[in-house]
């Protein structure tokens, strides 16, 4: 039985990488701004903020791949509370066909998320004693 040779993953237009660069940044200031009160260590407010973004951009990234393939799974990667589960699905299924990216991008920004919660629960705790 002979291997099938691996298909060229998706690549996707200039102005989508242009976009998703573009609302990664503008997703992370955002969150700067909204999430910037008093008493809120930096790193915190760093992670926080980056996590969230990269989050959302791995999602843009994964909606961006479904329409480049002409898929139903764009019309998922629409839908709130689902999209994060169909990333999952859909990385897993195509891993070579360029869903790698945005797939270790939504880890990393979920791996900050819990780092962040995890420095501000000790952090809180260690201001009770």
């Amino acid at each position: 039985m002979r291997p099938e040779p691996a298909s060229r993953p998706p690549r996707l237009p200039e102005a989508f990488q242009i976009g998703l660069v573009a609302l990664f940044g503008t997703v992370c200031v955002l969150l700067i701004g909204f999430f910037d009160v008093p008493g809120l260590c930096r790193l915190e407010l760093f992670a926080i903020s980056t996590s969230g973004a990269a989050v959302l951009t791995s999602l843009a990234w994964f909606f961006a791949l479904a329409v480049c393939q002409r898929s139903l799974w764009a019309i998922v990667f629409a839908l709130p509370y689902v999209n994060l589960i169909a990333a999952s699905m859909y990385a897993r299924r195509y891993w070579r066909q360029g869903a790698r990216g945005p797939a270790l991008l939504g880890l990393v920004g979920l791996l900050l998320q819990i780092l962040a919660s995890l420095g501000a629960l000790f952090v809180e705790s260690a201001r009770l004693v």
